[in-house]
């Protein structure tokens, strides 16, 4: 786990304070800690969905900023002068084969050498900056080569291209820069955001990152599309609307919410099938509705009237996305598996049903014009998969959490959904009143995303990894495997 509270630092982030810090060689542990505050502030700039890339822009920033120290540091423990073109060329040659790719053989020699890295990062009103400097001058001859390989890499397709044409036998032949353009234009971002200078004692490479990154035309039209589609998403069925609400009266009587299940035969055998599932099975079929309703209890009734309604709707409109349910179902059952252990017994129902329908607004994102989302998709790498967040990864103004909060509105769900469903990317953000509701469904997110390798553990909030008692990494490994363990057993 990192050792600073990221959770706090993205916090400041978030409230305009600049974040930096130095380092004389990238740890894991410093890498992790940068992960972790990139994952934060990413979610609450509603970015998330831009992590993967920056993760492995920056490290390649990263890197190249301590190769370049620890060449100087190279040259002189081999008595070579840098800046002679002749020892120049004799001692890249040994530095490529004794340093390049081992750069951990020069961790001590750079502390002592004092050349350090230094990671800088700000938000500003129209996108986020990051700045990573090292206290060592480009060579002239570099600079030529590293200008000559960013605009080369403005023009590649793709990187095959790149390191068939530009591989010129040096240190790591600037394909790490070639890297982070291909990644940046393919996410819509302008290369010209990505620079690299020198002022004769310090390099500076800069990237920022806007949060317009499409085309306003392009992203305004598939935005109102997305919104178009929403308000044309059917609402409950009056009967379901009726029976919510009569799950929540006090005086209701059994036999009244029987009659009113019972004039839909489709809704009935739901029920029933509830009813006589593992969760509630007392030892002996249930064939009645009015016993039926007793066993599950009104609260469980009310959420199996959102979950099959809202199936129901989606998948008559959308074509079926049977991952992203699975992903849900998975969720569902650690966020009840999570409330139970923690005595939260009063929301147990409420957030296994919140674990269901966060991703929601996913299936709108990927049901967009096809012709338009194929177009899309044509933009990004990889251009034979449509994964589940393409949408997103071209910044169309509107994330699938905020889609998911416009239809959970749309059909009047209960303000706990609402916002368990806006904030389950960021926890932090959602008020008082659904703190626990968010916080769980939250970690049952991230705790599946781990699975899929989308995440690390240190990704995860540290506020809410305390309020679970889970901020040792070997507990929360520990309760994960039982989760996995759990859910196996139950399928």
């Amino acid at each position: 786990m990192a050792t600073i509270n990221t959770s706090e630092l993205a916090r400041t982030f978030n409230e305009g304070e600049p974040l930096s810090f130095s380092f004389y060689y990238p740890s894991e542990n410093t890498i992790k800690t940068l992960n972790a505050i990139l994952a934060k502030i990413l979610a609450t700039t509603d970015r998330i969905f831009l992590l993967d890339m920056m993760v492995t822009i920056l490290r390649e920033i990263i890197i190249n900023a301590t190769k370049a120290n620890a060449k100087r540091v190279y040259f002189h423990k081999m008595n070579l002068d840098i800046a002679n073109h002749e020892s120049y060329m004799k001692g890249i040659e040994k530095f490529k084969e004794d340093i390049v790719g081992q750069l951990d053989r020069l961790e001590g020699e750079l502390k002592k050498s004092k050349l350090k890295v230094t990671f800088y990062t700000r938000k500003e009103e129209d996108g986020i900056k990051f700045i990573i400097t090292n206290n060592s001058p480009i060579l002239p001859e570099e600079l030529e080569r590293i200008n000559l390989r960013l605009d080369n890499a403005r023009r590649y397709k793709d990187f095959t291209e790149a390191y068939e044409e530009i591989y010129d036998e040096t240190e790591g032949a600037g394909l790490g820069i070639v890297l982070v353009v291909l990644l940046l234009k393919s996410s819509g971002i302008d290369p010209v955001h990505y620079k690299i200078k020198t002022d004769g004692k310090v390099t500076q490479a800069s990237l920022f990152i806007p949060y317009q990154m499409r085309p306003e035309k392009l992203t305004t039209s598939i935005k109102q599309q997305i919104l178009d589609d929403i308000e044309g998403i059917p609402t409950f069925p009056k009967q379901v609307l009726e029976l919510i609400q009569m799950c929540k009266r006090r005086d209701v009587e059994i036999r009244e919410i029987s009659e009113k299940i019972i004039q839909d035969p489709a809704l009935s055998t739901d029920v029933l099938k509830l009813a006589n599932s593992a969760g509630f099975i007392t030892g002996k079929r249930v064939e009645s509705l009015n016993e039926a309703v007793m066993n599950i209890g009104l609260k469980n009734l009310e959420a199996l009237l959102i979950a099959t309604s809202a199936r129901k709707i989606l998948d008559k409109r959308y074509t079926k996305f049977e991952q992203i349910w699975e992903h849900c179902n998975r969720t569902s059952f650690y966020a009840r598996t999570i409330a139970a252990k923690y005595k939260l017994g009063n929301i147990i129902e409420h957030v296994s049903l919140a674990g269901l329908l966060h991703d929601l607004g996913k299936i709108i994102l990927l049901s967009t014009d096809l012709e338009v989302t194929n177009w899309i998709a044509d933009l990004v790498s990889d251009r034979k998969m449509r994964t589940s967040t393409v949408m997103e990864e071209v910044s169309i103004g509107i994330s699938h959490s905020t889609i998911g909060e416009l239809i959970a509105e749309k059909w009047q769900l209960p303000d706990y959904l609402v916002t368990s469903i806006r904030y389950h990317h960021t926890p932090l953000e959602a008020n008082a009143e659904y703190a626990d509701h968010v916080g769980i469904t939250y970690l049952a997110n991230m705790l599946c995303g781990v699975e899929n390798r989308k995440y690390q553990y240190y990704y995860i909030e540290e506020s809410i990894l305390q309020r679970f008692k889970l901020s040792d990494e070997k507990d929360l490994n520990a309760f994960h495997q039982k989760l996995k363990d759990l859910y196996s057993e139950q399928s």
